[in-house]
C-alpha cells in the first residue's frame, strides 16, 4: 500500500523558528516550521466545491475525553502529534477501534459518522485540516449514536 506523508506547515515571515529558510529576491528571509507530519496508509480523494475554505485546528484531548459521534461538513486530514487517538467508524457493525499514534494520520470524508476519543493516560494532540469548508460554517456536526457500538 502506498504511504503518503502529509505535512502541515506554518509560515512566518522574518520570524524565529526552526525549519527551512529561503531568501526571496534579496528581501527578508522566510522561515518555515513543520508543526506536524503523519503517515497516511489509506487511499483518499477530496472533492472541493468553489468557493471553499481551508481551516486548520489544533485539538488537545485529555485522557477519557471524546469528540462524541459526529461528522464533518468538509473532508479532513488529521495528524496525531502526541498520544494515541482511538477512532470508531459509525458504519462498522463490529465497532472495531482504529488507533492512531504520534506520527500517524488519517483522512475522513465529509458526512462520514464517527467517534474519536482518548482511551490513554496522557493528552492527545491532533492537528486537523478541513478542506472545502463552506465559509463561516462550523465544520463539525454532532449526531446520535448510530447504534453499532455500546457507547
Amino acid at each position: 500500500m502506498r504511504r503518503l506523508i502529509i505535512v502541515i506547515a506554518l509560515l512566518a515571515v522574518a520570524g524565529g523558528g526552526a525549519g527551512a529558510a529561503a531568501l526571496a529576491s534579496g528581501g527578508p528571509s522566510i522561515t518555515e516550521k513543520v508543526i506536524g507530519a503523519g503517515a497516511i496508509d489509506s487511499k483518499y480523494t477530496f472533492r472541493i466545491a468553489k468557493p471553499a475554505d481551508a481551516l486548520v485546528a489544533k485539538a488537545t484531548v485529555p485522557p477519557g475525553a471524546s469528540f462524541g459521534w459526529h461528522f464533518h461538513r468538509a473532508d479532513v486530514v488529521a495528524i496525531i502529534q502526541t498520544g494515541t487517538l482511538t477512532l470508531y467508524d459509525g458504519s462498522d457493525p463490529t465497532c472495531t477501534p482504529q488507533r492512531f499514534s504520534a506520527g500517524q494520520g488519517f483522512t475522513e470524508q465529509r458526512h462520514h459518522v464517527h467517534l474519536a476519543r482518548n482511551e490513554g493516560t496522557s493528552d492527545v494532540v491532533v492537528l486537523v485540516t478541513y478542506l472545502g469548508l463552506r465559509h463561516g460554517v462550523n465544520p463539525d456536526v454532532p449526531v446520535a449514536s448510530p447504534g453499532n457500538c455500546p457507547f
